[in-house]
């Protein structure tokens, strides 16, 4: 489960900083307003740069497997969370 989490963590930081940059550079999204795309890539960014942080911290035997295992999929819950109840708050038309 663990190499699923970091490979999951790398695609979340990967497809958000490419779809800021995306955005950033003039292209406007489909589905609602700019500012909208740009806050939830931009969670899904601090988000799974936190999950990796993580795997850091456990090569260099700070926290557990366990707890990077459980706090990763914590994180990975509240970021699915905050970008559902982001997208219904926002005009985001599909």
């Amino acid at each position: 489960m663990l190499n699923f989490l970091g490979i999951f963590s790398w695609l979340l930081f990967t497809f958000g900083v490419v779809g800021f940059l995306v955005v950033a550079l003039g292209f406007k999204p489909d589905i609602g307003p700019v500012a909208s795309a740009l806050g939830i890539l931009g969670t899904q960014v601090i988000f799974s740069a936190m999950i990796l942080y993580g795997f850091r911290l456990h090569r260099q035997g700070r926290i557990g497997r366990n707890n990077l295992v459980y706090v990763s999929w914590i994180i990975v819950a509240a970021l699915m969370i905050i970008g559902q109840v982001w997208i219904n708050i926002s005009d985001v038309n599909f």
